[in-house]
């Protein structure tokens, strides 16, 4: 389960923005690293002074991924937050942390190691998106 979390100041960035920014997410995970477009969460927090900069991305994903993958993720994720939002990049920063896959469930099921899904995985996931009317 994808997890990206907008630390952002209050009112500092429109619903409009905040849909464009999650579809944007959502395009660049899957795109870098393949998984289905109904387990990437995208979240907005409003909490001035929490960090190092007023503008932070915690991101969470399962580990297992190349260092190339991971780096080439975070600095696109990062470029559409600037590009769709305006923010300077000296006041935007972020991260990535991992967990096991086996320490995250989705739609009911342990998620597998980056690399392990099957045919079975895939076709559960697909079902879940028929149900919620995906």
């Amino acid at each position: 389960m994808p997890f990206y979390r907008c630390v952002v100041p209050k009112d500092s960035v429109s619903y409009d923005q905040r849909a464009a920014v999650a579809k944007a997410f959502t395009d660049i995970h899957c795109g870098n690293t393949g998984a289905p477009r109904s387990f990437v969460h995208v979240v907005f927090d409003e909490a001035d002074d929490r960090w190092e900069t007023p503008f932070f991305l915690d991101g969470g994903n399962r580990a297992g991924r190349s260092e190339e993958v991971k780096a080439e993720l975070l600095n696109d994720l990062m470029s559409a937050f600037r590009e769709i939002t305006g923010v300077a990049e000296a006041d935007f920063s972020g991260r990535i942390t991992e967990g096991p896959a086996s320490w995250t469930m989705e739609g009911g099921m342990v998620l597998p190691e980056p690399g392990e899904e099957t045919a079975e995985w895939y076709e559960h996931d697909l079902q879940g998106q028929a149900a919620a009317g995906g």
